[in-house]
């Protein structure tokens, strides 16, 4: 996609965020699950690290970060139990937000950078698989992955937060009442992004399928942003009192943008890039995979590398560790050939699955700096676990699933 549209989808992205955080939309939601439908912290766990995976797909994981973290941060605020439990509380629900805004991007091929790299490269290296990898067909098996790997991150939290036993005490009628926001209006913005989920998606597909049609399919993102910007800062919308107003005004592009949670983030991109200038995961990178022959099974080498990548991916940029390890692989692939596309897809995607370390993403390093007190402790076992489990779960997905999809296609 063109670094252009790409600027676009991230603003009216942006802006939707912006929406949701101002009108208080993700609490709405969660307010009516538990003050309405009394579901358990198990279940609503499951809805957000769902609901964020879903987000993700469309927009940047930091984006759906933003959106999401203001219901976090009340989820944590409404907790009332012991420190110990209020530290695990805290943890949880973070959790499900960052691990749903980091497995989202292997949902659509427009999810993450890393993904357009792939399919740049199959072109490249005129692999000859790479012409079925289209917006549809990988939205065919990407989405479905990223929905069982939400399930399974939510099951690994259960495991080892055991909700059951924390003990909710909330009052969001009291805090939703207190804010005076409108529920129409409310309805308003959830439906507009709903709207900008769909359009977005067919966007995508439109610029994918007539990449070569580059004024066209730039011309018609210009026009979606245009229509978007008119909705969100013109566009008089009507209160239940009869009131007219508008969805955003100037200043709440940058209102309660959390400033703890953009020093962390910078923190992560600093450490990223240092380690990144020593070629730090290059060296581990073909110190460890230089001790594997070239007689091992090639499924026993496609995880040595998917574990390899995810763990490198906890302390450097995804896209370094996606080059560096493309470097360890190619020489392989002159000895197993039938390597090629399945041990690239198998690096990209896994390179996306980071879930241990604050630093392992931007979104990671946002959300951990913008929370309440969490527990390092268990972020680190849980994303240990889940880093495993994720590493299983692709391989076999791309071995067994995704072949048998593109011959669809």
């Amino acid at each position: 996609m063109d670094t252009l549209q790409v600027s676009l989808f991230f603003l009216v992205s942006y802006l939707i965020s912006r929406v949701f955080v101002k009108l208080k939309i993700p609490e709405l939601v969660v307010y009516y699950l538990i003050e309405k439908r009394h579901i358990s912290i198990q279940k609503l766990t499951l809805i957000i690290i769902i609901g964020s995976t879903l987000i993700s797909t469309i927009i940047l994981n930091v984006i759906t970060v933003l959106t999401l973290m203001p219901l976090v941060i009340l989820l944590q605020k409404e907790f009332k139990s012991t420190a110990e439990d209020t530290k695990k509380f805290n943890t949880l629900f973070l959790l499900s937000v960052l691990w749903g805004a980091n497995i989202g991007g292997l949902g659509m091929i427009t999810g993450t950078t890393t993904n357009g790299i792939l399919i740049g490269l199959y072109d490249l290296y005129k692999i000859p698989v790479g012409s079925d990898f289209t917006f549809i067909s990988w939205a065919a098996w990407g989405l479905p992955l990223a929905i069982l790997l939400s399930v399974i991150g939510w099951l690994v939290l259960i495991l080892i937060f055991k909700p059951g036993k924390l003990v909710h005490k909330a009052d969001f009628s009291r805090e939703l009442e207190s804010a005076g926001i409108s529920r129409n209006l409310q309805k308003k913005g959830f439906y507009l992004a709903i709207c900008f989920i769909l359009t977005a998606s067919i966007l995508s597909y439109l610029l994918g399928a007539f990449a070569a049609r580059r004024v066209e399919t730039l011309v018609l993102s210009g026009i979606w942003t245009v229509v978007f910007l008119y909705l969100f800062f013109l566009q008089n919308w009507i209160s239940e009192d009869g009131r007219k107003t508008k969805l955003l005004v100037i200043k709440d592009i940058l209102h309660n943008i959390p400033k703890r949670g953009l020093l962390w983030m910078a923190i992560a991109i600093l450490i990223t890039y240092l380690l990144w200038q020593f070629k730090f995961h290059r060296f581990i990178a073909e110190w460890f995979v230089i001790g594997f022959s070239s007689k091992q099974s090639i499924l026993s080498l496609y995880w040595i590398f998917a574990l390899l990548t995810i763990f490198l991916s906890e302390i450097v940029s995804n896209t370094a560790v996606q080059f560096s390890m493309f470097v360890v692989l190619f020489p392989m692939i002159k000895i197993n050939p039938q390597m090629s596309w399945q041990g690239m897809l198998i690096i990209t995607l896994c390179s996306s699955c980071a879930f241990m370390t604050p630093i392992a993403t931007p979104s990671n390093g946002l959300g951990f700096g913008s929370s309440g007190k969490v527990s390092l402790k268990y972020m680190l076992l849980s994303g240990f676990v889940m880093n495993i489990v994720s590493a299983v779960i692709i391989v076999a997905w791309v071995v067994f699933v995704v072949p048998m999809v593109l011959r669809f296609f």
